[in-house]
């Protein structure tokens, strides 16, 4: 994953905390996260940290 896709990703993230910031997000998505293990998560993760 490009560097420009980092940081797109992460002003997505904080455009949408501020958009909504009164529906705790974060906190659904990471419950979501931790409960489901989605498989998508771990792949985006591991995109996330590959050596360029």
């Amino acid at each position: 994953m490009s560097r420009q896709n980092r940081w797109l990703i992460a002003a997505g993230v904080i455009v949408a905390d501020l958009l909504i910031f009164m529906v705790p997000v974060i906190p659904l998505a990471a419950a979501y996260v931790l409960l489901l293990r989605p498989r998508w998560f771990k792949a985006f993760v591991d995109d996330l940290y590959e050596e360029e």
